[in-house]
């Protein structure tokens, strides 16, 4: 299963971390708001509760009240607020604003001197709605001895969750908008962030490319040592492969002088003159196929110059035959690879089909699915079925051909097994043999 982006897992946590924000944030702040607009409400009702208080004067045992009250609340009808006085367990006094009810005692029992604070009441007289209520008890001078006289105000709670409503509905738009708004920041930022890593991996491939030789750019202090630890690789690896090539070299010109000499010698029996050019012939293969292959950190070479050129060279190696070599292709299509080993790939193919065809070639170039396709074509006789995985075995050799081809098939199938790559031999639509090789295509 593919991982993740680092991007797409940042931005999934900032969704995350902004999805468990907004709400948190909402019910700290409705909690916040709601206990802060309680306290104004009991404030406020206190406040009402002192006027009546201020206002109320019992004659021996006869109470008054003045008609209009310095709480304007309380002299609205349909105003929300409801004033109610008791005294001997009896309603002496409503509110101008409380007209519309019947009053009996709520049985809310505060002790003289203190007051009581109700966030929710149902009262008898409008039992499908809750009140907020502010109690408070006081002692008056009647006929008899100083009694108790109860003072409420009632105040509907419809008026206080429709405020509430209405701020928690503008917080959730104000909410929701600025984790928008820090979704986009963030996104930008994570951007900001990987910019650094985008343009280290694009330096990587154009190294990787053959278009620079090091790392150069400057990154964050925390790349310096991932930087630094590339070059050193990029480094080693040129120098050791340039040491293999130099000991390689070395190595096949140690052995030539001696072969040569060996073969130059006179009345040799034939079974060791064929013995020495056969130990020839697999040194100088094992030697190219050693040194071949690609670095990792090589150059994208243009197919069609090269082949052009191997065509070229054909037509005048096999002018007596009067071949023609077509080639069909993209003129940008490129490989990966050392070009050296690409000539001596695409010469052996070519030559076996010179060799095998009567009259035409065809090579054709594609690139899909992810593989470079390379196919040589003829309308030679053919290579029969049971031969066909024989031909990429070591020296084989097969009668098809006027000339023996094995280890030079053989050596191309080395050079695409170090590339990666896999090799077919199929029928030619042409009648004869189709070399099929493909290399993988990281484009």
């Amino acid at each position: 299963m593919r991982q993740l982006s680092l991007r797409l897992r940042s931005i999934f946590l900032a969704i995350v971390l902004l999805a468990l924000f907004a709400p948190f944030t909402v019910v700290i702040l409705d909690e916040a708001y709601t206990d802060s607009l309680t306290q104004a409400k009991m404030s406020e009702l206190r406040l009402m509760n002192l006027g009546l208080l201020s206002a109320f004067e019992l004659d021996g045992d006869l109470p008054y009240m003045p008609e209009i009250l310095y709480e304007e609340q309380l002299n609205l009808p349909g105003s929300g607020y409801l004033g109610v006085i008791v005294f001997r367990d009896e309603v002496i006094w409503q509110s101008a604003s409380a007209l519309e009810y019947t009053f009996v005692p709520p049985q809310i029992d505060v002790s003289v001197g203190n007051e009581l604070f109700l966030e929710s009441y149902t009262p008898s007289f409008e039992k499908d709605s809750q009140f907020f209520v502010y109690a408070f008890t006081a002692e008056f001078a009647s006929s008899r001895d100083f009694e108790p006289v109860r003072f409420y105000i009632f105040n509907n709670k419809a008026l206080f969750e429709a405020e509430r409503k209405t701020f928690l509905d503008t917080t959730w738009q104000w909410i929701f908008t600025l984790c928008i708004a820090l979704l986009v920041f963030i996104i930008i930022g994570i951007s900001l962030v990987l910019l650094p890593v985008r343009k280290l991996i694009d330096e990587i491939s154009q190294t990787s490319s053959g278009h620079k030789r090091q790392l150069e750019a400057r990154y964050p202090v925390e790349f310096d040592s991932l930087k630094q630890s590339i070059n050193g690789l990029l480094h080693t690896e040129a120098a050791q492969r340039a040491r293999y090539k130099n000991s390689l070299g070395d190595l096949a010109h140690s052995l030539k002088t001696p072969l040569a000499v060996a073969s130059g010698t006179n009345d040799l029996p034939a079974e060791v003159n064929e013995a020495l050019q056969q130990i020839d012939r697999i040194i100088k293969r094992q030697l190219k196929r050693a040194s071949a292959g690609k670095s990792g950190w090589q150059h994208a070479i243009d197919i069609l110059p090269v082949l052009h050129k191997l065509a070229d060279a054909m037509d005048k190696v096999y002018q007596d035959k009067a071949l023609t070599i077509e080639l069909e292709m993209d003129e940008d299509t490129q490989f990966k690879g050392d070009e050296t080993d690409f000539m001596e790939l695409c010469g052996n193919l070519l030559d076996n089909a010179c060799k095998a065809a009567n009259n035409k070639i065809i090579v054709s170039v594609t690139k899909s699915a992810g593989w470079l396709t390379i196919k040589v074509e003829d309308d030679g006789p053919g290579i029969p079925d049971d031969k066909k995985v024989l031909l990429l075995e070591r020296g084989t050799r097969l009668d098809t051909y006027t000339e023996g081809h094995g280890i030079g098939m053989a050596l191309a199938a080395d050079l695409v097994s170090i590339y990666e790559g896999r090799m077919l031999i199929e029928d030619s639509t042409l009648g004869g043999a189709c070399i099929v090789i493909q290399f993988p295509n990281h484009e």
